[in-house]
């Protein structure tokens, strides 16, 4: 490599790590200061200018620079921060929480086993909500903002360490890593339909799951020096306490921890163990040296589908869910082409298009799945010059099966946009042998010194971990050339639906601490009885949030749960005639902004958002920034003399948001003073 290069290299590695602190400091200054519809779009082009300028020198120098210079570990820095900036800028720019839906509820339950009223094993997935609770009391936070560390921190980053060092398993050639981390910091299993970056139990689980196949298959690689006699060969089956590993008692550990994350992902993750270690039996039988000299799964397996088999039958909810997808197979009922029809129908209503919503939601990853099954068709013909990197590859590959079989039985039910969790499950094997495959592509025949795997042990996995430290010092082949281009294609395509935003037709899913007070106010000086109703539902995740989860779903019954605003009836405006028994009418900044912005008024139009304060008998009880909710009184009891006006009216929930806004005393007595007038206590 020329000392041209070499010192443009260093060049660029210094303006891109100033383009990231740049980034980094106008994204801290830039707080939301409300609901933003897009989430990229209110963030200062600054942030994304430098953080595709990082991104642009990462993927350059770490592509081309020696693997044992600062630059290429400069580089790996650069990939890394700036990919994690992008999932952790809700954090950067000050948002109160994240997730409108789910994710409420999920910090409802953790509010329930924080306070002690709920057991944690009372719940089917625990993992999220315990972690919630740990890190909101160790760090001295609410529970709102420790799980947005959770989802947003956490997870992310177990995914963003272990691909590649998947990467790198399977790989062991100079650029392996660094390709391994790019192809992590796409975040290729992230769908926004199914699997998601806020709380959302399963997502998180997949995310977790790229540690647990990392695990399994450091675990499979023999302790240092140890060999199989032949006559021992058929007996090794046998688990023997001798042969006991801190990789082998962590996996197990970590297998456990996925079953409490999501049940549903470590179902997922046994039927890959129960196919890797048919796979390692096969090739056992039939000689396959590395093979032989590989511990068989089996062990963990049986743990974990154990452990699942104990676990998640205790639930009516796992049951219900299997009895639901067998019947909708054998039913002659709806399908997932329904689903996708009916929703293929609203999108052309605003504007869009199933061909353009697939582009740009999983472009990235049709690339990953063609490079995987590139490399997996390679494989048997043993094209790789690491014997062990094929044997590992027909591992993973063994392990899609079943979970690909599943996902093809889900597809064919009736069971919604499930099949979409499977999809992003499949994906993270995807990614990382989509990786290797552009790890071949760059470095071709120049692998590490292959070892057998005990002296690659014994060796502290030189010939794993270096990938060939030290090998690559030649010039920049075209492959290379091809990849950079290609992971500089990817990389703005990937990142830009990271977060859901009007460019992919959904919403930001931003929640404010105005909207997380003015519900608390509501719900405290609310008249009993008196139903609520709001836009494409009732306030459901803010009862979670406020009362707790499983008491708000089985004890409560709180009036309008669930209860949406009729369309007919917010486009005519005839609250009072249709809500003769009262009721309270809530509408967010946020609801006005998706409904009328994002989907043109399709199912509540900008007349109707106007019309709130001009119907007669709808009386305003509650104003801030970011909420209002009008009140129908019963049919007789006649209307309040005056609107609250609007300003800061509610005090925040401190167990769940703490959040340090002040309440001006008079705006919270005229909110008192005119709930109560509407019957309130």
């Amino acid at each position: 490599m020329s000392t041209s290069f070499s010192r443009l290299s260093k060049i660029g590695s210094v303006v891109g790590h100033l383009a990231l602190f740049v980034a980094l400091v106008a994204a801290n200054r830039s707080p939301a200061t409300g609901y933003e519809l897009s989430m990229y779009r209110s963030t200062p082009a600054l942030v994304w200018l430098g953080l595709g300028i990082a991104l642009a020198v990462g993927v350059v120098v770490g592509l081309t620079a020696p693997r044992d210079t600062r630059r290429h570990d400069s580089a790996l820095l650069l990939i890394g921060s700036a990919t994690f900036a992008v999932v952790a800028m809700p954090i950067l720019r000050g948002y109160s929480f994240l997730g409108g839906g789910d994710s409420l509820s999920h910090v409802g339950w953790a509010r329930e086993i924080s306070a002690g009223v709920l057991a944690p094993d009372q719940l089917l997935y625990p993992g999220i909500h315990t972690a919630t609770v740990f890190v909101g009391e160790a760090a001295d936070i609410s529970l709102l903002a420790a799980n947005l560390y959770v989802v947003l921190v956490a997870f992310p980053l177990v995914f963003l360490l272990c691909v590649p060092l998947i990467v790198q398993l399977l790989g062991r050639t100079p650029r392996a890593y660094a390709v391994g981390l790019l192809g992590a910091g796409l975040f290729v299993p992230i769908n926004n339909i199914s699997v998601h970056f806020n709380a959302h139990a399963a997502s998180q689980g997949i995310l977790y799951s790229a540690f647990i196949f990392y695990l399994a298959l450091l675990y499979v690689i023999r302790n240092p020096g140890e060999d199989v006699p032949m006559q021992k060969r058929k007996r090794s089956w046998i688990p023997r306490l001798g042969n006991m590993s801190g990789i082998g008692i962590l996996l197990a550990g970590a297998s456990l921890a996925l079953l409490f994350i999501h049940p549903q992902q470590a179902l997922n993750l046994g039927l890959c163990f129960v196919a890797i270690t048919g796979a390692q039996v096969v090739l056992r039988r039939f000689g396959e040296d590395m093979a032989v000299h590989h511990r068989l799964l089996h062990v963990q397996t049986t743990v974990l589908v154990g452990a699942f088999a104990l676990w998640a039958p205790r639930f009516e909810r796992v049951q219900g869910a299997v009895v639901s997808t067998a019947t909708s197979i054998l039913s002659t009922g709806g399908t997932s082409g329904g689903v996708v029809a009916e929703k293929s129908t609203s999108l052309t209503t605003v504007g869009g298009s199933l061909p353009e919503l697939f582009i740009k939601l999983f472009l990235v990853a049709a690339v990953f799945s063609l490079l995987a099954g590139l490399i997996l068709t390679i494989v048997p013909f043993r094209q790789l010059p690491d014997p062990e990197s094929n044997t590992l590859i027909v591992y993973l590959g063994a392990g899609l099966v079943p979970v690909f079989a599943v996902f093809l039985v889900v597809l064919a039910s009736a069971s919604g946009d499930m099949y979409f969790r499977y999809q992003g499950f499949i994906m993270v094997p995807v990614t990382a042998l989509g990786a290797t495959a552009l790890a071949y592509a760059i470095d071709g025949k120049r692998s590490g010194r292959h070892q057998p795997a005990g002296s690659m042990q014994r060796t502290g996995h030189r010939g794993v971990v270096d990938g060939g430290r030290g090998v690559d010092r030649d010039r920049i082949t075209s492959a290379t050339v091809i990849v950079i281009v290609l992971l500089l294609v990817l990389l703005p395509v990937g990142l830009a639906v990271f977060h859901p935003s009007p460019y992919v037709y959904q919403p930001n899913k931003q929640v404010t601490d105005a909207q997380v007070g003015g519900y608390a106010s509501a719900f405290e000086y609310r008249q009993p009885g008196i139903q609520f109703a709001a836009v494409r539902g009732g306030p459901e995740r803010y009862v979670d949030l406020h009362y707790g989860t499983e008491h708000a779903r089985e004890t409560l019954n709180f009036p309008g749960y669930k209860d949406p605003i009729p369309t007919s009836v917010f486009a005519a405006g005839n609250y009072t005639d249709y809500y003769q028994d009262g009721r309270y009418v809530a509408i967010t900044r946020g609801d006005r902004l998706q409904e009328v912005g994002l989907y043109d008024g399709l199912r509540y139009d900008e007349p109707g958002f106007r019309a709130l304060d001009a119907t007669p008998g709808m009386n305003r009880v509650l104003s801030n920034d970011e909420l209002q909710i009008h009140y129908v009184p019963p049919e007789g009891d006649g209307d309040l003399d005056e609107d609250v006006p609007p300003g800061e009216t509610g005090p925040d929930l401190p167990e769940a948001s703490g959040s340090s806004r002040q309440v001006q005393p008079g705006a919270e007595a005229g909110e008192i003073v005119a709930l109560q007038a509407s019957g309130g206590r």
